[in-house]
């Protein structure tokens, strides 16, 4: 089990905002020691991966005392054809501009965790925040060229030199990118296909030539009012995010009322994959609402309802969604465990025999006290 932990982490360990999203090994730190403490199975440390690439450029931030830096949208990088001009002429340093060495940090850091991913905004994303959303919307459909032009910069010119400079300085070959704006029910099917998924594959096919793998996170799922949910939608989506990844069929469902969605027509999809020869694999994400409000025994319900369904016959990893600052440290650990509980390999024929115990745990700082950590 793994977890999307910026605000929580800095929340639950007391520590400065703006230390955590800029000293790269401070954070790695702080996310190492919160992952002891919930027991995680992977470090909890992590950044604003949509603002890096665009504060570089010289967009505006907005940055609180105690949470996740973000885009000041009310004065955006790209206001027209005029601010998209400048940024193809601006010179670059992608080693020391905005919080680029920041970012090299958490990279090189990370590899003595285990961990060698490089992180990027996609394209969309990118361009949601460079623009706004409901301007690059606007563009989209009423000046479809200014809007191909952008999304060409950004791949050519902002993205292949950025992955690349991380796999020069670290050695990563591989590189994710965040792309929370290209999901349903931001976008339609029609409009992914025409707008998401031409530019993920630009940006993988010269990203290759530099010797870099990128799979884009596109296409997530995250339909809110049930009465409108729908399978051929939910599958349609699986499509864009596979196509994203240059076909490799693995699903990812990480904002979404995924508690509340049917898990069969999931393995429908999954079930369809195998059938044609390939090896799915499925990340599930705990919904972070979920998380946060509960209660306990929903949380650890939809963990067991996942590895009933997907364990046994597929490759399946789990981990907690953004978890929201104020989240209650129990629905934490009652995720964790559920999983590590129902988890277990070989998976047993019938999760009901196995008994769930939930954890008592201390508070944070009385664990950090217990193993003699600190974080200054």
């Amino acid at each position: 089990m793994g977890a999307q932990c910026h605000d929580h982490t800095v929340h639950l360990a007391e520590i400065p905002a703006k230390r955590f999203f800029s000293d790269g090994k401070f954070n790695c730190e702080a996310g190492a020691q919160v992952a002891g403490y919930y027991n995680l199975d992977s470090i909890a440390a992590g950044f604003d991966a949509y603002n890096i690439e665009i504060e570089a450029l010289g967009g505006k931030m907005v940055y609180g005392e105690n949470s996740m830096p973000t885009i000041d949208f009310r004065d955006p990088l790209v206001k027209g054809p005029e601010d998209l001009a400048r940024l193809r002429k601006k010179h670059v340093d992608w080693h020391n501009d905005g919080r680029f060495p920041f970012v090299l940090q958490m990279d090189e850091e990370n590899l003595n965790y285990g961990m060698g991913t490089s992180m990027f905004c996609s394209p969309f994303s990118m361009a949601c925040g460079m623009r706004s959303y409901p301007k690059l919307i606007r563009d989209m459909r009423k000046d479809p060229k200014f809007a191909h032009e952008l999304f060409e910069f950004i791949v050519d010119d902002v993205l292949i030199p950025w992955v690349t400079v991380q796999k020069e300085v670290t050695g990563n070959i591989n590189a994710i990118g965040a792309d929370a704006w290209a999901c349903i029910p931001n976008l339609s099917i029609e409009e992914m296909n025409q707008w998401v998924v031409p530019y993920n594959k630009r940006l993988a096919d010269m990203a290759i030539k530099k010797g870099v793998l990128v799979m884009n996170v596109s296409g997530d799922y995250n339909e809110e009012r049930m009465e409108r949910y729908s399978k051929d939608i939910l599958h349609k989506s699986f499509d864009v995010l596979i196509a994203s990844q240059g076909g490799i069929p693995s699903i990812f469902m990480a904002m979404g009322r995924t508690q509340d969605y049917p898990l069969q027509d999931v393995k429908e999809y999954t079930d369809k994959l195998k059938s044609q020869g390939k090896a799915p694999m499925v990340t599930m994400g705990v919904n972070a609402r979920l998380v946060r409000d509960g209660p306990v025994e929903q949380i650890v319900d939809f963990v067991k309802r996942v590895i009933d369904t997907f364990a046994r016959d597929t490759t399946l990893s789990m981990f907690i969604g953004n978890i929201p600052a104020d989240a209650p440290s129990d629905h934490i650990h009652a995720a964790v465990a559920a999983a590590h509980t129902y988890g277990k390999y070989p998976i047993a024929n019938d999760l009901d025999t196995i008994e769930f115990e939930m954890p008592h745990r201390e508070s944070f700082k009385e664990w950090q006290a217990e193993h003699g950590l600190t974080l200054e």
